[in-house]
């Protein structure tokens, strides 16, 4: 695995959009402390496997709510894959996809997941122990006590997880033997079970056979209650036919009855037919004067109307004629009188506008003096100077003279005016009453003569003049003949009534003779039945015991079954408890014999634990000594890996040394050698060839000699790695390497990054 492209925008503190081409071989990653050099590594990790430090919501750049990239591109086995990764909006939604030769071949975190998994051959846990060398890592190998030392080893190799899953096995069947002792004392004895189930299935066949008993006596009941039934359903026939009879009389009798009444009403309505004709004779003459009457009532109510019209209309007296002369010789002389007013008015508006025209001059002239020239000839004005101002001011004098006269005029003037237009609207107001009096005293004449006309004309219509109380006396005459006419009238409409009644009074007695012999022969048929009810009641008695008797025996055959079945429900919970206890022994003998392979699985796991550690040991040793004699030259004779505490030994000359021995660079050596060790036998248990080493911080507090002769180290690793990566905080380091990437802070916890080519 070589990277070759990374692309990071909005993560952590590259906020801005970095994109870096990823050299081969040894590349040194350098900055200040703080920069970003482990977040810039980090984004491997989550790029490929979505894995963090942190929560998820904490991986997008800190204020920043824009959408999160990262990229990933690497060449493996002849191929190139490229891993995308986003988080975007408010709920940091994360998503992924990969491609493969430029063709996508997974879309989704989980199968992005899978995908890189298949291709790399690990996860990200393999991947961190083989690939990535985090910091102190190499330091703890020859500082650290032996406990802590080798739980850091078997961490990396993964042979913790065999560790938890062999306590996991030992616990669970611990657990599982507890389980069982303490179910054993739970358990019900079968032997208790097997007897209660056989007395609860004897109990219910002898409650089965009690039930079969109460059966036939079930039985038997209902043959009487049919017996009973049928001797009440004839019984009810009979009576059904009787009650039949009964209606079938009672409608008879009920149209006997109404024939009658119709018989006695029509024979009624004749007779009083055969009065209202004899009325009929009495009233015929009245009527006949009737229409003589209303002409005569007539003429008395005209002659009386147009002689209470004359008595309503006033007989006034002849008031006098209205004085028209004086009237007119007062509208002449008022019309004068303004005409003489409008004259004295024009004349004082033309006084006015002179006065107007005076006042001008006058004003003009005082703006002049007698040096000055004339404003009319040009000529110089000297003495007549004065005689102008003179002129002008008589002039102005005379003028408002006459209009002070013909203001007084036109206010003598106006005064009269006014007195002779009040004594105008007083004369007018007096004619015009006396006219109003004049034309009322000849309507109410005209009036009088019409209504004398028309009251001589009413007497010649009557034929005569009328009497007092005559009105009142014809009146009621025409009263009188007018209800003989309406009771003569109703009298002609109830006779026209006569022939139908007739008629109908032979068909009610024929009605009446027909329902008399209904009702007789409907008795006759009564008394053949020979229907009894009290012969019906016994019957219903006898049947209602009967059905007692049988809803008895039934709710005892359904007591006898209830018990049964509670019997036979008894019996087999009691069978289904023998059946549950042998289950749960058999159960807990399954447990048992589950619990014994758990045990065996702890002790097997152990084994295998313990083969898996006991092989590890030798190999790395191989695999450092064999690293540890190409970086150093063959310098010693070999590097020892102790298999139990993962302590590190140098044989030199022959003699076997500690580390505390050596001096730093070679103490150096050895952890990286042991790192890498491990990270190869890492790829060789998961299958997988990543070609890939990243060292975080290997160089440390290392003097420059023992930095020069860890830089050999590293190009020497070159042959088993194709691309290092080695994070360093020395800027020195940058100058002996042939790439590097540097990290640069910015500020607002900003950084950035770029590649070196030296």
């Amino acid at each position: 695995m070589q990277l070759t492209r990374l692309y990071l925008r909005n993560y952590r503190v590259f906020e801005q959009e970095l994109e870096l081409q990823m050299p081969a071989g040894l590349v040194g990653i350098f900055g200040p402390n703080g920069a970003g050099k482990s977040a810039l590594l980090e984004s491997l990790l989550w790029t490929l496997w979505g894995r963090s430090r942190t929560a998820k919501e904490e991986v997008r750049t800190a204020g920043v709510n824009a959408e999160c990239v990262t990229e990933v591109e690497f060449e493996h086995e002849g191929h190139l894959y490229q891993v995308r990764r986003t988080i975007s909006g408010m709920n940091s939604t994360v998503k992924a996809e990969a491609w493969a030769d430029r063709l996508q071949v997974a879309s989704g975190v989980r199968d992005t997941r899978h995908y890189v998994h298949s291709v790399l051959g690990m996860d990200d846990a393999a991947f961190r122990a083989s690939v990535f060398a985090e910091q102190k890592q190499l330091a703890a190998f020859s500082n650290q006590g032996p406990a802590d030392r080798k739980k850091l080893v078997l961490q990396l190799l993964g042979i913790t997880p065999l560790d938890d899953a062999r306590d996991a096995a030992r616990k669970d069947a611990r657990t599982a033997h507890e389980d069982v002792e303490r179910l054993r004392g739970l358990l019900l004895d079968l032997a208790e079970l097997q007897n209660r189930a056989e007395l609860a299935e004897a109990a219910a066949e002898g409650l089965t056979l009690e039930a079969e008993s109460e059966s036939q006596v079930l039985e038997v009941a209902r043959l009487r209650l049919q017996e009973a039934e049928a001797a009440c359903a004839r019984l009810d026939e009979a009576r059904r036919t009787y009650d039949g009879l009964v209606l079938e009389g009672r409608a008879a009798r009920a149209d006997l009855e109404r024939a009658d009444k119709q018989v006695a009403d029509l024979q009624r309505e004749l007779s009083e037919l055969e009065s209202a004709a004899r009325r009929r004779t009495d009233l015929a003459p009245a009527s006949e004067r009737l229409a003589g009457l209303e002409a005569q009532l007539e003429a008395v109510r005209s002659v009386d109307r147009a002689r209470a019209a004359l008595a309503s209309v006033p007989d006034l007296p002849e008031p006098p004629q209205p004085d028209l002369g004086g009237l007119t010789a007062l509208e002449q002389e008022a019309t004068e009188a303004r005409s003489r007013l409008d004259a004295i008015r024009g004349q004082l508006e033309a006084a006015k506008s002179e006065l107007v025209r005076y006042q001008q001059a006058v004003d003009k002239a005082n703006g002049l003096s007698g040096e000055g020239a004339c404003p009319l000839c040009g000529q110089a004005l000297g003495a007549a100077f004065e005689q102008v101002q003179q002129h002008h001011a008589q002039e102005l004098a005379d003028a408002e003279a006459r209009a002070g006269q013909l203001q007084a005029a036109m206010s003598e003037l106006a005064r009269g005016a006014k007195r002779l237009t009040t004594a105008l609207a007083t004369r007018s107001d007096e004619v015009k009453a006396v006219e109003r009096a004049w034309a009322a005293y000849e309507r109410a004449r005209d009036r009088r003569d019409e209504l004398s006309a028309a009251l001589e004309e009413a007497v010649r219509d009557a034929g005569r003049p009328t009497e007092p109380g005559e009105l009142e006396r014809v009146t009621a005459e025409v009263a009188a003949a007018k209800a003989a006419a309406r009771e003569l009238q109703q009298i002609e409409g109830q006779l026209r009534r006569r022939p139908a009644a007739m008629a109908a009074l032979t068909e009610e007695l024929d009605r009446q003779a027909d329902a008399g012999h209904r009702v007789t022969t409907l008795l006759d048929k009564v008394r053949s039945l020979g229907f009894e009810p009290a012969t019906l009641a016994a019957a219903v008695a006898e049947r209602d015991e009967q059905r007692s008797r049988a809803d008895r025996a039934a709710g005892a055959v359904e007591r006898a079954r209830l018990q049964a079945e509670r019997a036979k429900t008894q019996a087999e919970a009691e069978r289904q408890r023998l059946a549950d206890a042998q289950a749960q022994h058999a159960a807990l003998d399954q447990r048992a014999e589950d619990a014994r392979h758990l045990g065996r699985l702890a002790n097997l796991m152990n084994t295998f634990r313990s083969t898996i550690v006991g092989t590890v040991g030798p190999r790395l040793s191989v695999q450092a000594a064999e690293l540890f004699d190409e970086l150093t030259d063959h310098e010693y004779d070999r590097l020892q890996v102790d298999p139990e505490t993962y302590g590190l030994q140098i044989t030199d000359a022959g003699r076997t040394y500690g580390m505390e021995r050596f001096s730093g660079s070679e103490t150096d050596l050895a952890n990286l050698a042991l790192r890498v060790a491990i990270s190869e036998q890492v790829r060789f248990q998961s299958g997988g060839a990543v070609g890939l080493l990243v060292l975080d911080e290997v160089f440390g507090p290392l003097d420059d000699d023992r930095k020069e002769r860890m830089l050999l180290a590293l190009e020497r690793l070159r042959s088993r790695f194709r691309q290092v990566l080695v994070v360093t905080h020395a800027t020195e380091i940058k100058e002996q390497l042939p790439s590097a990437i540097e990290v640069v802070k910015l500020p607002g916890r900003r950084a950035t990054a770029r590649v070196l080519i030296g």
